[in-house]
């Protein structure tokens, strides 16, 4: 209602202001709405553009609903804000610039990835491209929500590739939306892939951007993904903190989206603290938030949530009405289909890149020959000079070649380095939240047939009860594989504590562990402890494998020049072979850390048996 009455009266206001005479009316300008731009204004200025439009000026049209479709995104309604950017599409023929409709592709494609609809968000966003022409600041954008489609799906090495050619098309631009979207995508992926300090660095330079150009969405954003942080820190006071100012901007704004995230968030938080009667609230008004706008994986997430907090009250029936609420939301996101659509997707595009590669070479080759040519029906005065200047240039280019290789080596490694660390996370996950959801909705169906004891035989309680068991079992079993994968203790509490945690689970009656310690003054980055930590995990499995072992020595020392370790075992000592470039997989997992972390590391063995494993990690890698 308020809507309508806000038309009437622009109407009238343009009314009588004489915008009826076509003759004063001109084609508008394409200037197109920007996230620092307030809803309200976005509206304005469509109404002002619809004046036109209903004139004949060019363009008019689909810039109005273009408007309209911005408009609505902004304030959570994408069914609306896709309804408005197809009329857009309808109002475009061959005279329409090819700007507008990218702006058009991009919102379709940017309403399709908020409704969890990535497979066609991916192709929308893919024709953005073909018409983005060389407005670069438009163009990193569309390669940003790119990035934002697989991060969102897991697939953190090809948000990184879309990240990256966001970045070459702002050539160091960074104040503009499309450089904090960059930022944001970034961060989350770092964050996810446990780079905690990382992730907080970037959030601090995005915040201060945002605040300085005055752009409150990606100012809420970042405040969101510091309070994230500092949650999975264990920092909750902090965590509160930011959460509530990242709110108080949401609310502000009007979108439900965010506000969905964060309710989410604080209901997590809660149920972290061990406070369930504060969680179910949070959490089901994240879930209303998010259904209002059709944000379905907000739902999602907002359910799995609420059946642990269930879980935890003991409350078997909600918490399996939940888990089912989940699983169907899941199943409908996350199908077959859609992995096979994003994947078809990266090829494509992979080749698109690989083929545009190969151009630029034949190009770069052609005017190579061009140039030897050119050279050689020149003057005889200048031959040696112009040799010389040819050598010259050659040397300097393998130079360049060489430093461009070693620092696509250390490009590679890192992300190897991610990519497995994220693998690993995304098995856990699928352990967790796929096997483990299952298992627990059957043990939670178990639990519910129990009050009904009384209408069985014995025998069939006793299978009952057998049953139960098993599938107990089976969601312990799962758990613990889950953990491995992805230690909480690490993440939580550092690594001197993750190690101790690791060594106590070892059987001592087969195997003597010794755990020297010396890190008091020595702080290592989040990520750094991660690698350590699978390293010294490595090298245990090593020793229980295939050491056939009784004691095992562990050190872990520091000092100014950095962390040393060493690990000794008193087994049958390794095979020629080992430590070399033919040596196996974990061991060429622990020398690919190592060099990642610019270190060094040395395997050797006594005649007598036994291995020394020797790591050297510098202060600063």
């Amino acid at each position: 209602m308020q809507h309508r009455l806000f038309w009437i009266a622009l109407g009238v206001l343009f009314t009588l202001s004489g915008c009826r005479d076509s003759t004063m009316l001109k084609s508008p300008e394409l200037v197109f709405p920007d996230a620092n731009d307030a809803p309200d204004s976005i509206l304005v200025r469509a109404r002002v553009i619809a004046t036109q439009a209903a004139a004949g000026a060019t363009d008019a049209a689909a810039l109005t609903s273009i408007y309209l479709g911005t408009y609505y995104s902004r304030t959570g309604s994408y069914r609306q804000s896709r309804k408005a950017f197809n009329q857009a599409l309808a109002a475009t023929d061959a005279q329409t610039a090819a700007l507008v409709k990218s702006r058009i592709y991009a919102g379709l494609g940017n309403a399709a990835k908020n409704l969890a609809e990535y497979p066609e968000a991916l192709k929308l966003f893919s024709t953005a491209l073909e018409y983005s022409g060389t407005d670069s600041l438009h163009t990193a954008g569309i390669h940003g929500n790119i990035a934002q489609v697989f991060q969102q799906q897991g697939d953190f090495r090809q948000a990184i590739v879309h990240l990256n050619d966001a970045r070459g098309y702002l050539q160091h631009q960074t104040d503009n939306t499309s450089y904090l979207k960059v930022l944001h995508t970034l961060a989350n992926v770092y964050g996810m892939t446990g780079s905690t300090d990382s992730a907080l660095a970037i959030d601090e330079q995005g915040l201060e951007i945002a605040r300085r150009t005055r752009v409150e969405v990606y100012e809420s954003a970042f405040l969101n993904n510091k309070a994230n942080c500092f949650m999975y820190t264990n920092r909750p006071d902090s965590a509160r903190f930011y959460f509530h100012q990242s709110q108080r901007i949401d609310s502000a704004l009007g979108d439900p989206k965010q506000m969905s995230d964060t309710w989410l968030n604080l209901g997590m938080l809660e149920r972290k603290q061990h406070r369930p009667a504060l969680a179910i609230p949070l959490l089901e008004q994240a879930i209303r938030q998010a259904d209002s706008c059709g944000y379905r994986a907000g739902s999602m997430e907002g359910w799995k949530e609420l059946a642990g907090v269930y879980t935890d009250l003991n409350d078997y029936q909600r918490a399996l009405d939940a888990t089912n609420r989940y699983n169907a939301i899941r199943d409908s996101i996350a199908d077959e289909r859609t992995d096979l659509a994003l994947a078809e997707w990266k090829a494509v595009y992979e080749t698109a890149r690989k083929e545009d590669a190969i151009r630029v070479q034949a190009l770069q080759l052609k005017q190579q020959r061009q140039t030897t040519w050119a050279i050689s029906i020149g003057s005889l005065l200048l031959i040696g000079f112009l040799y010389y200047a040819y050598q010259r240039t050659k040397i300097r280019k393998e130079q360049r070649y060489r430093e461009a290789l070693i620092a696509r080596e250390q490009t590679a490694a890192r992300e190897i380095v991610v990519a497995e660390e994220a693998e690993r996370r995304r098995i856990a996950a699928d352990l967790h939240d796929g096997i483990g959801q299952t298992l627990t909705a059957a043990w939670l169906n178990l639990q519910a047939i129990q009050p009904r004891l009384s209408q069985f035989t014995t025998a069939d309680e006793s299978l009952l009860q057998k049953t139960t068991q098993l599938v107990g079992e089976s969601c312990a079993e799962i758990r613990h594989i889950s953990h491995n994968m992805m230690p909480a203790m690490l993440l939580h509490q550092g690594l001197v504590p993750a190690v101790q945690e690791l060594v106590s689970r070892l059987d001592s009656n087969r195997l003597h562990v010794s755990l020297s310690v010396d890190l008091d003054t020595y702080n290592l980055k989040q990520g750094t402890e991660l690698l350590v930590y699978r390293m010294l995990q490595e090298c245990i499995n090593n020793v229980v494998r295939h050491a056939g072992a009784t004691a095992l020595y562990i050190s872990m020392s520091a000092d100014e020049a950095g962390l040393d370790l060493m690990i000794e075992d008193n087994g049958v000592g390794l095979k020629s072979e080992l430590g070399t470039s033919k040596s196996g997989m974990g061991m060429q997992n622990i020398r690919s850390r190592v060099h990642y972390l610019h270190g060094s590391v040395e395997w050797s063995s006594g005649r007598d048996g036994g291995t020394v494993v020797a790591i050297h990690i510098p202060a600063t890698p």
